[in-house]
C-alpha cells in the first residue's frame, strides 16, 4: 500500500485500522503486516476479493525510488553502484555517489551501447525521466563529469520483450551540475532503460577515461511534471508536449494549447503553464518556441503570448517570485525567444498570461496560449 512519506497515513482493510501511528495493528484474518519503507507499507493476504484504503499519505514524487537496477556495465565499490542511482540521494556524496559504467578510451561507445534500467514493479502511466549528474568532481573541461551527450530512453511493458524509444536526445549540452528533465508522451511500461551511445566529459582526475556517470534517475508521477490550469488535450497537443524536444509543431506532438478564448484578454483569469524540475536548482533564462505548424491570422506566429511574467518557486513553498515581467511581445514570426533571468531559483518555473497573442489562421476567432516547446537553461 503506498504511503509516499505521509506524515500519518492510516491504512484499513474492509473497514477495520490495520496500519496506524507507523505500526500495524493486526485484528484481520488473512492479512498480516510483511514490513515498510519510505513509500510503501507491505501485506501478505490470503487469496480472495480485499478491498484496502491508505490515508493521509503523501504524494510519490519519484516512481524508481529504492527499486531494483540493471546495467549492461557497472563498477560496484564503496561509493558507487547500481542501486545507488535510485537511492534517493540527488548529489555525488562520499558512500553514495551514484551509478558509474567502467571505463572506455573514447566518448564514442556506439558499437557497444552502455544502459541502466530500473524496474518500477509494475506497469504503471509514465510521461517523463529527470537524470540528476555526478556533483563531486568536475569534468576535465569543466562542468559536469560522465553525463551522457547522445542516449534513448526506452520503456518496455511487464511481460514484454521488446522496447519502445519514447525520447532521443542528441549532442545533449553539458548541464553543469543542474538536474536536466525529458519528456515523452504518456506511455505505459514498467521498465525504463537508459541507452547511451555517446558520453561524455571524463572526470578532472582521470582525464583519459569515459564513463556514463549520475547521481540519481528519477521518474516523476505522470501528469506532475507538467501542469497548467487550461489544457486541450488530444492526439497533437498536449501539456508535456513542450518537454518533448520537439521545438517545432509537427503532426502528434504539435506542442501545448490552451482552451480557446474569445478575446485576448485574460487578465481575470490568467492562463499558466509550470513545470516541475525535480529538484532546486538555478534558473539562468526560459525560451519559448512558437506555434510553427500553422500560421497567425493575418501572419506571423500564433498564440505567442502578449503580457506574461516567469515565476519562480522553491521545493517546499507555496508562494511565488516573479523573475521577468514581459509586456507587449512584438509577434515573433516563428523564432524562439529567449528571456534572461536575473539570480533566479527554484523548482518549478511558470507561465503566466495576462494577454494572449494572434489566434491561428484556422480559427480566427479563438485566443489561445500556444507554444511548440519550453526550454529551461
Amino acid at each position: 500500500m503506498p504511503t509516499y512519506g505521509g506524515a500519518q497515513p492510516v491504512i484499513t482493510a474492509g473497514g477495520t485500522t490495520v496500519y496506524t501511528n507507523g505500526a500495524a495493528t493486526g485484528g484481520v484474518s488473512g492479512l498480516a503486516y510483511d514490513g515498510k519503507d519510505a513509500s510503501y507499507v507491505y501485506f501478505t493476504v490470503r487469496p480472495g476479493t480485499w478491498t484496502l484504503t491508505a490515508t493521509g499519505t503523501g504524494r510519490l514524487d519519484d516512481l524508481a525510488l529504492g527499486r531494483q537496477v540493471t546495467s549492461s556495465n557497472s563498477l560496484e565499490n564503496g561509493d558507487w553502484g547500481r542501486n545507488r542511482l535510485t537511492d534517493g540521494k540527488l548529489r555525488s556524496v562520499t558512500g553514495a555517489k551514484g551509478y558509474t559504467s567502467t571505463e572506455f578510451p573514447s566518448a564514442d561507445v556506439s558499437a557497444n551501447p552502455i544502459w541502466v534500467e530500473v524496474d518500477l514493479g509494475a506497469d504503471t502511466d509514465l510521461d517523463a525521466v529527470r537524470l540528476f549528474p555526478r556533483t563531486d568532481t568536475v569534468a576535465a573541461s569543466g562542468g559536469t563529469a560522465g553525463f551522457p551527450v547522445d542516449f534513448t530512453i526506452q520503456t518496455r511493458p511487464d511481460g514484454a520483450t521488446s522496447y519502445t524509444t519514447v525520447r532521443t536526445v542528441t549532442g545533449q549540452p553539458n548541464p553543469d551540475g543542474l538536474v536536466q528533465t525529458y519528456g515523452f508522451r504518456t506511455t505505459t511500461g514498467r521498465y525504463l532503460r537508459l541507452h547511451a551511445t555517446r558520453l561524455g566529459s571524463p572526470a578532472s582526475d582521470e582525464t583519459a577515461k569515459y564513463r556514463l556517470q549520475l547521481a540519481e534517475l528519477t521518474v516523476p508521477t505522470a501528469a506532475t511534471t507538467v501542469t497548467t490550469n487550461c489544457t486541450l488535450e488530444n492526439g497533437d497537443w498536449g501539456k508535456t508536449r513542450i518537454l518533448d524536444g520537439t521545438t517545432t509543431s509537427v503532426t502528434g506532438a504539435k506542442g501545448f494549447t490552451s482552451i480557446d478564448f474569445p478575446s485576448a484578454d485574460v487578465s481575470r483569469t490568467p492562463v499558466w503553464i509550470e513545470i516541475d524540475l525535480g529538484a532546486d536548482r538555478t534558473i539562468g533564462a526560459v525560451t519559448l518556441h512558437p506555434r510553427t505548424d500553422t500560421g497567425g491570422a493575418g501572419g506571423g506566429s500564433a498564440g505567442f503570448p502578449v503580457d506574461f511574467t516567469i515565476q519562480t518557486r522553491p521545493d517546499g513553498a507555496t508562494s511565488y517570485t516573479t523573475a521577468r515581467t514581459v509586456t507587449g511581445q512584438p509577434n515573433p514570426n516563428g523564432a524562439a525567444q529567449t528571456y534572461t533571468l536575473a539570480s533566479a531559483t527554484g523548482r518549478y518555473v511558470r507561465l503566466q498570461a495576462t494577454r494572449l497573442g494572434t489566434p491561428a489562421s484556422d480559427e480566427t476567432t479563438k485566443y489561445r496560449l500556444q507554444l511548440a516547446e519550453i526550454l529551461v537553461r
